[in-house]
């Protein structure tokens, strides 16, 4: 780092791993239906590739071993993912990193004064309407949203009932679950000066 301080960490509000169930349940459902398949051998193929609308509905090779791989892997990765998530202010600049996604906010764009902390079960006004390119699970968001008021968003929501909403000139409002959202507010209004 070119002179600054160090970077500040802020917690991320906790959550269930429960909410991983979203993910392990279908995923084991179709690893179970592809070994049923698999008992049988599979129907010659001459393509290198062939997709099914059943079971095994894919297979490489004529081998429908490859479903299985990919539904492992895949389930591997969203549930690795969704524990990567951290919101450090460094120099300042806000970033959040959630899941597969990064967003970097300098803290001279954040408009301080309307940030708010709300609980998006009770103010509607506040949520997110659909998903633009984002990670969600029921009561976890990650990644860009178009929200109800109108506007672009930026989540890490992990708690509905809890979250700093920041909206931000010339970019999407950050809204975000950090166990002290107070203190980190603070810690942008002292970093801007």
């Amino acid at each position: 780092m070119s002179g600054g301080s160090d970077p500040r960490r802020f917690d991320v509000s906790e959550d269930s791993a429960l909410r991983l169930l979203w993910i392990l349940l279908p995923m084991l459902s179709f690893i179970g239906v592809t070994a049923w398949h698999l008992r049988e051998p599979a129907p010659f193929s001459t393509l290198i590739f062939d997709i099914t609308a059943s079971p095994p509905y894919f297979t490489m090779g004529g081998s429908p071993g490859w479903s299985l791989l990919v539904a492992i892997t895949v389930t591997g990765v969203l549930c690795w993912k969704y524990f990567q998530r951290r919101v450090q202010l460094d120099n300042g600049v806000l970033t959040v990193w959630s899941t597969f996604y990064r967003r970097r906010t300098a803290v001279v764009d954040m408009q301080l004064d309307e940030a708010v902390v709300v609980d998006m079960t009770r103010d509607r006004r506040q949520g997110l309407q659909c998903r633009t390119n984002a990670y969600s699970l029921p009561g976890f968001h990650s990644g860009n949203y178009r929200l109800r008021g109108g506007g672009k968003g930026f989540a890490l929501v992990t708690d509905l009932r809890r979250v700093l909403v920041i909206p931000v000139r010339e970019g999407p409002t950050l809204l975000l679950s950090v166990e002290q959202p107070q203190q980190l507010l603070q810690a942008l209004r002292n970093d801007r000066g």
